[in-house]
């Protein structure tokens, strides 16, 4: 933050807590302490969230580059699971969105016609063939 010279100001936090870190009651005018915040000295985040974030980033694996092919594969796979097809891990029961999966289909259908003439054959195939399988899935799944 910066006030009218364009001087750096850092920000304010207030801490409204009723107990100082020690455990003890604060009273009056300790409950609201002030301190001035700036980039030199701010601390990272400490303690059990922290390790939780870093092992999360060490897991993340890097995603495949996206293309046409892979993002229709994705919306088939939703559909898919909207159809109750597929269910996720752990779960019991699968339910059903006929609405939602037609919807996704729908939007498959409009991808293939918005990019007619621009595909190259291999994107075609898999274009059409998808929706070819989820339109018989949905068929099987109204029944």
């Amino acid at each position: 933050m910066q006030d009218e010279s364009g001087n750096d100001q850092g920000f304010t936090v207030r801490d409204k807590r009723r107990f100082t870190e020690g455990g003890e009651n604060r009273s009056g005018e300790d409950t609201v302490a002030q301190r001035n915040i700036t980039e030199d000295n701010v601390r990272p985040e400490e303690g059990p969230a922290r390790e939780e974030q870093s092992r999360a980033k060490e897991s993340d694996k890097p995603l495949p580059p996206m293309d046409l092919s892979g993002f229709i594969i994705g919306l088939a796979e939703t559909a898919l699971f909207q159809l109750g097809f597929l269910k996720m891990a752990g779960q019991e029961e699968v339910g059903k969105d006929l609405q939602g999966a037609k919807h996704t289909i729908d939007l498959i259908a409009l991808l293939e016609e918005k990019t007619r003439g621009n595909l190259t054959e291999q994107e075609k195939k898999i274009v059409n063939d998808t929706l070819f399988q989820l339109r018989m899935a949905f068929v099987e799944a109204s029944k």
